[in-house]
């Protein structure tokens, strides 16, 4: 039978899913429960240390989303229905955008996947 990965922690576990449910100060206090007790394996020191001192963001600007994606998103949709193709789609609205087709790809993507996200949700 192979080892059990070195990464799962039984203890980690429950700290896990109380800091996923923003319950913080009990994720602190199980912590310092675990480490009190002189039992606290490799990945609940690592809980902790990313608790006293968070890692480091990424530099840099956030990434935003692209310009009109709502309304490329949908008017592209609505085009698409109406029969028009796809390149012609992608033409007509780059030029009434004044953007690039990459970038009306870009927009449909995001809103395609904005609007999986909402059906998700609605569905749990």
């Amino acid at each position: 039978m192979a080892p059990l990965p070195k990464s799962l922690s039984l203890q980690a576990i429950r700290i896990r899913s109380a800091l996923l449910e923003d319950r913080v100060e009990d994720a602190k206090t199980m912590i310092v429960e675990i480490l009190r007790s002189g039992a606290a394996d490799a990945v609940v020191q690592g809980i902790a240390a990313d608790l006293i001192k968070p890692p480091k963001q990424s530099r840099g600007r956030r990434k935003s989303l692209p310009k009109h994606w709502l309304e490329i998103g949908e008017e592209f949709h609505h085009l698409r229905d109406e029969g028009v193709r796809y390149e012609e789609v992608l033409i007509l609205l780059a030029e009434k955008y004044g953007r690039s087709e990459t970038h009306v790809r870009t927009a449909v993507a995001t809103f395609d996947r904005a609007k999986e996200d909402a059906a998700a949700d609605r569905n749990q």
